[in-house]
């Protein structure tokens, strides 16, 4: 039977026919065997878990028209909005204290979120809205004790009344609703109309959980109820709503990041160019979740550690023809570290749901272990949903920050190896083989360091696939090699090219799906086999020009993004070209670099 299989295994590796997968009941006892797809953890508490814990309620309701940010006298606005959520934040410390076992939960018309109630288990009280909440229902009313006062036109004051909030176990309410909720018996605890976040920052900071923290900015409801549940303090880098000129409090930041405890996560997102606090937050060894325009954290991550599940589909390397004269290229669509973007459309014709995806074997990333313990039901449904021939990997290895300068204002090797260790029992539990890593220099030596790190921690990752802040293709394809624990290489694959619109110009990696096209095509005029890994960004909008090769035309007027685009680069690419996903893309440059090796693994690994 040995020599049957090595006849099989060498047919398939030298002649590129499909390759049939022996029967591993059938080899000698002696050679320890393993099924590919049964390679993966239990879900356990492994440690690995770094959001607050939020307990579940029983029961909840769903309060309506208070979603809006606008900033007007309007029934549904921003006032109603911090109303709701600080009811949201209320309620739920509430919970987590044994005091109650009632929640509240916000009216989204998106579907994803209407899912993830029902699977919950809690039972519907009804709809109402923030007044008749904090009027009518004892289960609501008991667990507040007042309210604080803030003033939406003294910007600030929102977010000092929001850290407040948890501390006196209160509501947030501006100056026009003061009257109206003095009316029905509350007392105000606290003012915080002429308060700053400094202020809160002084005032509350020993009565604040250090385990995560929020950055939105201040004209936003959003993640409010979520800080006020989890005891945490809230920042605001500007601070003016979309006014950079108007100050920030960037060395207050530097202060909070420093106190939190390291690899705390930073939930939300600010509107300044983003590594001005990205860079804050990964110097200082703690992880950036992108997670501003969402809802119903509280609920969602309830009980997360116990609602864990999903496993990915995987590519085994046993099926792939292995042809040394063939050109592999991949696309890998970007932001999938974007939290917020997995509840909302990235399950969208654009993008997850388009057709065109299972046919072109298109790479998706997935914050995996933020999504498990921000929302593992919405976890579970997109892995549910994942094509068997589309790649889905860990992006961003737990969050937004640059592997390169994680860490350097603290214990930079210990924090490595913390954070690698624990997206390592991530990917494991989940079947995910892929990581997928931006860093500030891509190429540089601390980013070798890292790569080393997080491949150490992790014996089935098969693969890291990383792009550079900017330009994205700036690691212009280089493929560096790390040995795992077991001795094996471990390729990381930089980004050589990027499908992005430049407007009236392309970069010289980066560019129009044609532009593209006419690249990898160019290289694939070699006589070696090649590697291409292209990132395709999820925001950039083009034009379909049919059968023209204009380099620029793609770029002006376009209305389409996402996948489409890629299947106009996929149409001009040569016949030598074969587009792979990004599992495929790692496991042939594998077996190009070292084939002795691969070949071993795939003797033991079915």
């Amino acid at each position: 039977m040995t020599i049957i299989y090595g006849l099989v295994l060498a047919a398939m590796l030298n002649a590129c026919q499909k390759y049939e997968r022996p029967d591993p009941s059938k080899r000698p006892e002696q050679v320890p065997t393993q099924i590919y797809n049964e390679i993966y953890d239990p879900f356990s508490d492994q440690g690995q878990y770094w959001l607050p814990r939020q307990k579940a309620g029983k029961n909840y309701w769903l309060v309506v028209d208070s979603r809006s940010n606008n900033n007007n006298d309007d029934n549904n606005s921003l006032r109603n909005h911090i109303l709701a959520e600080s009811i949201i934040g209320v309620t739920a410390l509430a919970v987590n204290e044994g005091r109650s076992e009632t929640m509240v939960w916000t009216q989204d018309p998106n579907s994803n979120y209407s899912e993830i109630i029902k699977k919950t288990g809690m039972s519907h009280n009804g709809n109402q809205s923030t007044w008749e909440l904090i009027q009518y229902h004892d289960n609501v009313k008991k667990v507040i004790e007042g309210y604080i006062l803030c003033d939406v036109n003294k910007q600030e004051s929102i977010t000092a009344a929001t850290v407040a909030a948890h501390v006196y176990k209160s509501i947030v309410v501006d100056v026009k609703y003061e009257d109206r909720v003095k009316n029905m018996g509350y007392t105000m605890k606290y003012d915080a109309r002429n308060k700053t976040t400094a202020d809160a920052w002084s005032e509350f900071k020993d009565k604040c959980s250090n385990n995560a923290l929020v950055m939105m900015p201040t004209l936003t409801g959003n993640q409010r109820g979520y800080a006020i549940a989890n005891k945490l303090m809230m920042v605001n880098y500007n601070r003016q709503y979309q006014n950079p000129g108007g100050g920030n409090n960037e060395s207050l930041i530097k202060d909070v990041m420093n106190w939190l405890q390291p690899l705390s996560p930073v939930l939300g997102w600010e509107q300044v160019e983003e590594k001005q606090f990205v860079d804050l937050v990964s110097k200082s060894g703690n992880l950036m979740v992108p997670f501003d325009w969402a809802w119903n954290a509280t609920i969602m991550s309830a009980n997360y550690e116990n609602n864990q599940a999903g496993l990915v589909k995987v590519t085994n390397p046993q099926f792939i023809n292995y042809d040394s004269t063939k050109h592999y290229t991949s696309f890998l669509l970007t932001d999938g570290d974007n939290v917020q973007w997995m509840m909302n459309d990235f399950n969208s014709g654009d993008f997850y749901n388009n057709p065109l995806a299972k046919d072109m074997n298109i790479s998706f990333g997935l914050p995996v272990a933020n999504l498990s313990m921000i929302s593992p039901f919405q976890l579970d449904k997109l892995i549910g949903l994942q094509n068997a021939k589309t790649s889905l990997i860990e992006y961003g290895g737990g969050g937004y920050y640059y592997p390169d300068n994680f860490g350097e204002s603290k214990n930079r090797t210990e924090l490595l190896n913390a954070i690698a260790s624990k997206i390592g029992i991530h990917m494991r539990q989940h079947r995910t083989k892929v990581l997928g890593l931006i860093c500030d220099q891509v190429t540089s030596a601390k980013s070798k360091e890292a790569f080393q790190a997080y491949i150490s921690k992790n014996d089935e990752l098969i693969g890291i696939v990383a792009l550079q802040y900017t330009p994205y293709a700036g690691g212009n394809g280089e493929t560096m090699w790390f040995k795992n624990s077991k001795g094996i290489d471990i390729p990381v694959i930089t980004a050589r090219y990027s499908i992005w619109n430049h407007g009236g110009q392309n970069m010289s990696n980066e560019g129009t799906p044609a532009y593209i096209a006419s690249k990898i095509n160019s290289l694939a005029q070699g006589n070696t086999s090649t590697q291409t890994l292209t990132m395709v960004h999820a925001w950039s909008d083009f034009r379909d020009i049919g059968d023209s090769n204009d380099p620029l035309a793609e770029n002006q007027n376009g209305n389409t993004r996402g996948i489409t685009p890629i299947q106009w680069c996929v149409r001009r690419l040569d016949k030598k070209v074969k587009v792979v996903n990004v599992e495929e893309l790692i496991w042939q440059a594998r077996m190009q670099h070292n084939k002795q090796q691969t070949k071993e693994y795939l003797s033991k690994v079915f």
